[in-house]
């Protein structure tokens, strides 16, 4: 089941020009991997209506990342409340960070359980030179302080649901892509969802396992 599902998402995955990064791009893992704690997330302002029609996909963002508070938002009032079919945890969430901020340049995986939510280290250093090779749109590289990459977990649902769920799963990615963007959105974020990628290079960006298959990428300055 699970290979039906790698070969239908393999063979989805080509981008408008073909981008095979280099491997030696790569930031290095780390040699233990280190876990922060999110902050009490920031509660976004605003009523619904105001916030649905102020929602746009933004194209500035500044080098700043937003302060972790607000990344904390994204990720436990964004990502964390979106359903779930089966209230399964189907979407991995990770952080990937350049420019200056709170956390250091690299690639982060969210940790949303509760208590203690937090931010495991995956790699560490500038992902820039990475970046610019495994996207459609290379100056998105430059020009980006943060993204979010929501993944989709095949193993911790196809046990339950047949191949049909690889679907689900994507409709999963795109409730949790629309509270992030509606959260941004009432915190004054700049957000923009982006699809123009290769998947395989952004899985080994993210060090994700076999069964984890990234389902889109979000922009946030």
């Amino acid at each position: 089941m699970r290979a039906l599902v790698h070969a239908v998402h393999d063979a989805l995955n080509a981008t408008a020009v073909r981008r095979t990064p280099d491997p030696d791009l790569l930031p290095p893992r780390p040699c233990a991997p280190t876990t922060r704690a999110l902050p009490a997330p920031r509660t976004p302002g605003g009523s619904l209506q105001a916030v649905l029609h102020a929602r746009r996909s933004r194209y500035a963002f500044g080098a700043v990342q937003p302060p972790l508070a607000d990344l904390a938002a994204l990720l436990r009032h964004g990502i964390g409340t979106a359903p779930r079919a089966g209230g399964l945890p189907s979407v991995v969430a990770s952080l990937v960070v350049r420019g200056t901020g709170p956390l250091a340049p690299g690639v982060h995986r969210a940790d949303l359980r509760l208590p203690l939510p937090g931010l495991v280290t995956v790699r560490t250093g500038d992902p820039t030179p990475y970046l610019a090779a495994s996207l459609d749109q290379p100056p998105f590289a430059t020009r980006v302080p943060l993204w979010i990459a929501l993944g989709i977990d095949l193993g911790a649902t196809l046990g339950r649901y047949p191949a049909r769920h690889y679907r689900t799963l994507h409709l999963d990615a795109g409730a949790a892509l629309q509270n992030l963007l509606l959260v941004g959105t009432a915190l004054g974020l700049a957000t923009c969802p982006v699809m123009g990628y290769d998947d395989r290079a952004w899985a080994r960006l993210l060090d994700l396992p076999d069964d984890v298959l990234v389902a889109g990428l979000v922009a946030v300055g």
